[in-house]
């Protein structure tokens, strides 16, 4: 992993405060061990993947930024802000966060659920208020803002239809809009692609692709656990198994075969085209995947 440099102090500039600083961060919950002294560094303004299968650990990190799990030990710092020293509901007001859950518990203020019978233009302006429901009364220029951003992720046909009516991937390019009303300086994406059909998927990498090119574009951190998900702009990329970050660099560094292979358990191929990464199982490698016990 890379070295991590002294705590800024707080007379430095924001710009050279890092988005995300973790330092020796463990999570245990019942003699388990969910994440074991992760420690890491994520710039403003770049795009930071973590990759690993499921149950490595990879939401429960994105939690612990959330300050939606306390950590056991360890030291965690998102824009600035050290968790447990600071106001939780401001800071989250920095961050937005997409996550495909239909679990409501401990979502709700970061913009994974929202109320079906709102309009698709109101579900949007509930990331104002960090509500499921529309509760306040919003103001001309916030409905003039959800409305430019369901526009920016081709939802501005959509602005009248009620979200519950939306397909799948519509809902998740209108959470991604959600999560971007208050100019956010981090985006979470945990697996914002999930249950998506090729279609779907694609037009959310794409929207994701028009946020990264917006000049006051947020530092963002994409989660999943598929290779082809990552844009060509992916500044760095960060390998988790078994709640420990295995290696960390660049795209090219980390997405090779005798990685992938070591994190996931199973022999891969990886091939890059047109700027995106391609992984391959070959049919021999099923004999060694299910075993007779």
């Amino acid at each position: 992993m890379d070295e991590h440099p002294n705590t800024k102090s707080i007379e430095e500039p924001l710009a050279a405060t890092p988005a995300v600083n973790v330092r020796d961060l463990v999570v245990q919950r019942q003699g388990t061990m969910i994440l074991d002294r992760v420690s890491c560094r994520l710039e403003r303004g770049r795009y930071t993947a973590i990759l690993g299968p499921n149950g490595c650990g990879k939401t429960t990190f994105a939690r612990c930024l959330l300050g939606q799990m306390f950590a056991t030990s360890g030291s965690v710092q998102v824009l600035g802000e050290t968790l447990g020293q600071t106001d939780i509901r401001r800071l989250r007001r920095r961050i937005g966060i997409v996550n495909p859950t239909t679990d409501a518990g401990g979502y709700h203020t970061t913009g994974a659920v929202v109320d079906a019978g709102l309009s698709t233009t109101e579900a949007v302006i509930t990331g104002f208020f960090a509500t499921v429901g529309l509760y306040d009364t919003y103001t001309e220029a916030q409905h003039r803002r959800a409305c430019e951003l369901l526009s920016m992720v081709g939802l501005g046909h959509r602005t009248g239809l009620r979200f519950g009516l939306l397909s799948t991937g519509e809902q998740r390019r209108a959470l991604i809009a959600r999560a971007l009303v208050h100019v956010p300086e981090l985006l979470i994406l945990d697996e914002p692609t999930a249950g998506l059909d090729i279609t779907g998927r694609e037009q959310v990498l794409a929207t994701i692709e028009q946020v990264l090119g917006q000049p006051d574009a947020p530092a963002i951190l994409m989660i999943t656990h598929h290779v082809e998900e990552l844009s060509p702009k992916t500044d760095r990329v960060m390998l988790m198994q078994g709640g420990r970050f295995i290696a960390s660099g660049t795209p090219e560094q980390i997405i090779t075969p005798e990685k992938l292979s070591e994190a996931f358990g199973c022999k891969v191929f990886v091939e890059r085209i047109h700027g995106r990464y391609w992984l391959q199982v070959l049919p021999e490698a099923w004999v060694d995947l299910v075993k007779p016990v």
